[in-house]
Order: structure tokens, then C-alpha cells, then sequence
């Protein structure tokens, strides 16, 4: 069978075609991304990541390109993610690794202040401030993880951000 008729049975939630798919492109897949990564271990890590997203987003396929370059892609932007997931935990630890070295310091007032705004907002809200602006977190990744539409967080951040302001200018003042 070739790849448009599997992808087409698979798009229509037939499952053994959606794994015939997969186990067609896994090791292509596998081999990409050992040779973007050069580590074995993370090729194989994401490799399953990529075949989880592409059963979530099967139907998102619409053929521009070969099902394998599509595949690519998302082995590629899990790469990325991992990327800047290690990028940011790496400043933590080197942040956590800096105030053990200076001591703990209470907070600036200033910090304090806006510590105390977030608090005042409802906890689903902040949650979305504090992951995109502190932790850098993208729209679409707060999204997924809090399972909300990319929209609603957006509003939420934007709504966040102008009442901070409002209240900390009022503080200000």
C-alpha cells in the first residue's frame, strides 16, 4: 500500500494504517534526528514524541509536502522545544547556583510589589503570566499544557499584564 492511501485511512481513524504509517517512517525519523542531535538516547526520546504528535495531528496533514518532510518537521520542532526547554533550566540552575554563592537577599520593594500583584490575580491567570514573561514559555505551550484554547491565554496575559501596570502605577503614585 502506498502512502497517500495510508495516509488517507489513517486521516479516517483507521488505526492499523496509522501505525503501518509510523513504523514506515520511525527509523527515517530516528536517523534524522541522531544526526542533528548526535546523542542516541535523545534521538530515540524524541523520535516517540514525534510519532505521539503526529497521531494527535494526522488529520492536520494535508499533503504539501511528503508525509516523511512533514515528520521532519516535527522531529525538528521537538528538537527545538528541547533545546530551549534545556536553555531555560540551565539559567535556573545557574540562578539558583548564584544566590547560593551571594545569600539569599529579601527581595527589591519593586519585586516585592509585583510579587504581591500576581498573587492578587486568580491563580489560572498568573500561572499564564508567570510562564510566558518569567519563564519565557510560548503562547501555544501554555496553551497545551493548561489545555485552553491559545486565544484564552493571550487575553488572560494581556488583561494580566494591563491591570499589573494599572495597579503598580497606582502604587507609584
Amino acid at each position: 500500500m502506498d502512502d497517500p492511501n495510508l495516509i488517507r485511512q489513517a486521516q479516517r481513524g483507521d488505526q492499523v494504517a496509522l501505525a503501518r504509517l509510523l513504523q514506515q517512517h520511525y527509523l527515517p525519523v530516528k536517523k534524522y534526528l541522531v544526526t542533528i542531535t548526535f546523542d542516541r538516547n535523545l534521538a530515540e526520546d524524541l523520535t516517540q514524541e514525534t510519532m505521539i504528535r503526529a497521531i494527535e495531528r494526522i488529520g492536520q496533514f494535508q499533503g504539501r509536502a511528503a508525509f516523511s518532510t512533514w515528520l521532519c518537521s516535527i522531529a525538528t520542532r521537538q528538537y527545538l522545544d528541547w533545546l530551549r526547554r534545556q536553555k531555560r533550566e540551565r539559567r535556573l540552575t545557574e540562578r539558583a547556583a548564584e544566590e547560593d554563592l551571594h545569600g539569599r537577599q529579601e527581595p527589591a520593594p519593586e519585586v516585592q510589589s509585583v510579587v504581591a500583584a500576581l498573587q492578587a490575580l486568580p491563580r489560572e491567570v498568573a500561572l499564564c503570566v508567570v510562564l510566558k514573561h518569567y519563564y519565557g514559555y510560548t503562547y501555544e505551550e501554555i496553551a497545551e499544557w493548561m489545555d485552553i484554547p491559545v486565544g484564552t491565554v493571550k487575553s488572560r496575559i494581556f488583561n494580566a499584564v494591563r491591570a499589573l501596570r494599572k495597579g503598580l502605577e497606582q502604587d507609584g503614585a
